[in-house]
């Protein structure tokens, strides 16, 4: 399914976009060229999925096995950087790796640009700000939220230093884990939004989302999410504001 919004609190539903496709997870668009793509996990591997539109029926591209070792992968990121029109991938494998791959002008897989080892990593997403590109990852604890860390590079292909919480331990990361980070540019601030997924293990209803607003301190490269029950954002001016 595909959602729209014009203010990230109302949501228009624009129905299934692969009827086909079942089991389809942490889908992301990109759009390398004039085709409008989605990659997404299915059976341990990413799926990509193509269509003319933005809004329409998407066709299956491939199965993508993704460069070198052919590893099975799982949990789907998506990069843009509009300083180079680039997009990447982004992956986290069943070896611990943490995985960055081009997008090559035709919907393809690239090499990878950059890796993060050094841990049990998954769920990666990434934003810049300021020239510094951050990267968000949750441990590998199954169901189980935990502290979610971000590191950080100069470059796209690092090297990545850091590991802090973005979030006090105890909480967990308020019982989420990061699946994306949405850039607001409003005209009066920027502001950063940590997308996480608050997983329920049974699949009921419980299984909603957890989007708080981000302190981001580019010379001290720290993240950290600035929690509120409530809270909204004017996404014209990029204003957080809560009760």
């Amino acid at each position: 399914m595909m959602y729209s919004s014009t203010d990230l609190l109302n949501w228009k539903n624009l129905g299934p976009q692969a009827p086909s496709v079942k089991g389809y997870w942490r889908p992301k668009i990109a759009k390398p060229n004039g085709q409008f793509w989605l990659y997404g996990q299915q059976d341990r591997y990413v799926l990509s999925l193509q269509s003319p539109q933005l809004v329409g029926t998407y066709s299956t591209a491939k199965k993508v096995h993704i460069p070198p070792s052919d590893y099975s992968y799982s949990d789907t990121g998506m990069f843009h950087d509009d300083a180079t029109d680039t997009w990447y991938l982004l992956t986290s494998a069943d070896h611990n790796t943490i995985q960055i791959n081009k997008l090559n002008s035709d919907g393809s897989v690239g090499d990878r640009v950059s890796t993060l080892t050094g841990g049990a990593y998954e769920a990666p997403g990434i934003f810049k700000a300021d020239g510094v590109y951050f990267l968000i990852v949750s441990g590998k604890t199954g169901w189980r939220a935990n502290p979610n860390k971000v590191f950080w590079s100069n470059s796209i292909a690092g090297p990545w230093k850091g590991g802090s919480n973005i979030a006090p331990e105890a909480d967990k990361t308020y019982g989420s884990q990061n699946t994306f980070e949405l850039t607001i540019n409003g005209t009066q601030k920027t502001t950063y939004i940590y997308m996480g997924d608050a997983w329920d293990s049974k699949g009921s209803t419980g299984s909603t989302y957890v989007w708080l607003p981000m302190k981001v301190d580019t010379s001290g490269k720290t993240v950290t999410l600035d929690y509120h029950k409530q809270w909204k954002i004017d996404v014209k001016t990029g204003v957080v504001s809560h009760p």
